[in-house]
């Protein structure tokens, strides 16, 4: 074969998959934002549900985007093993920005389905705004390991989500044994905690991608 077509190929190649880098770039911020304004929205008030939900279904988009791009790159360059392990993991990676919207309008919805911002939280506000803080940490983390192709910093993102998991568990135990008065408050407690954490675990999915994709191998065993 003429070996500048070869190289016009690969050139091609390179685009494609700078499309694609370019649309997990736009999903990274805007899923980094969408969570904040959720969290935020439910510990101090204010109404981000219509804002939030624009969010998570742009991120929806993007992640079918992403896989459009994905499948043409495949189907039109043949990419060998490498660009193979890249092309997947960005698939894997955009899924999991995409939930991170997902939850963040569940997050949103609760205040609105319970009285709306007229209910104080106040029972597990403190877990919740830990369980905030950390995840909003991992979700960083997660994204600037992707970004840097750090394996290190993307390890520690699953180390601290045992720490997520053990404030969720103890929270629930404690909310069984000291609920509050409010049956609509614990409601929304509970929900909030649990989205929290299944949050921290899409960031666990995506530094476990992130491995994958610069070591070709997969990651078990973390959660």
């Amino acid at each position: 074969m003429d070996e500048r077509f070869i190289m016009s190929e690969k050139r091609l190649l390179d685009s494609g998959l700078n499309d694609l880098a370019d649309l997990l770039d736009d999903m990274c911020k805007l899923a980094t934002d969408t969570v904040s304004a959720s969290i935020q929205a439910y510990l101090e008030g204010g109404d981000v549900f219509i804002q939030v939900r624009q969010w998570s279904d742009t991120l929806f988009n993007l992640h079918t985007q992403v896989g459009d791009k994905a499948i043409e790159l495949i189907a039109r360059y043949q990419p060998v093993a490498t660009d193979l392990r890249l092309i997947k993991a960005s698939i894997e990676i955009s899924y999991d920005l995409s939930r991170f919207g997902r939850y963040a309008y569940d997050i949103s919805t609760i205040l609105k389905k319970f009285n709306g911002t007229r209910m104080r939280v106040e029972y597990g506000r403190d877990v919740i705004a830990e369980m905030g803080e950390r995840t909003m940490s991992m979700i960083k983390s997660s994204i600037k390991a992707y970004r840097t192709k750090n394996i290190q910093l993307a390890e520690k993102v699953g180390e601290d989500d045992k720490e997520i998991d053990e404030i969720y568990l103890n929270h629930l135990k404690y909310s069984a044994e000291n609920p509050p008065q409010s049956m609509e408050q614990l409601i929304a407690d509970i929900l909030t905690v649990r989205h929290l954490e299944r949050i921290a675990d899409h960031a666990v999915d995506l530094s476990s991608s992130v491995i994958y994709m610069i070591t070709g191998k997969p990651i078990s065993g973390w959660r």
